[in-house]
């Protein structure tokens, strides 16, 4: 459980900062769509990245809450201007990713 977990937020971190430019970064705030393509990157890492555990079960719920949650986490931060710090948004995707891996998967 701890391997997945570890796996599971290196993934998140490289869906969420290296594959975010800095035009991603810049224009999430702003447009819809950017920040939205920005989501789905993200959830596309955390889906490679279970398939790399060869767990084959990820389940359309889960897919559908890690890039929901990305998608209004980061509109908090970067639109909405609710989140002031980036730990807290940070933390927020930790929650959710553990929600998936200990409570749905």
């Amino acid at each position: 459980m701890v391997a997945k977990l570890i796996i599971i937020m290196a993934a998140h971190f490289i869906g969420d900062f290296a594959f975010q430019n800095e035009y991603i970064a810049t224009q999430k705030g702003k447009s819809w769509e950017i920040n939205f393509y920005h989501a789905a990157i993200y959830t596309s890492s955390i889906i490679l990245a279970w398939l790399f555990l060869m767990h084959y079960d990820l389940c359309l719920l889960s897919v559908m809450l890690i890039l929901v949650s990305h998608f209004f986490i980061d509109a908090a931060k970067s639109r909405w201007h609710i989140i002031k710090r980036i730990w807290q948004d940070q933390l927020l995707h930790a929650i959710v990713l553990m929600i998936v891996i200990f409570y749905i998967e």
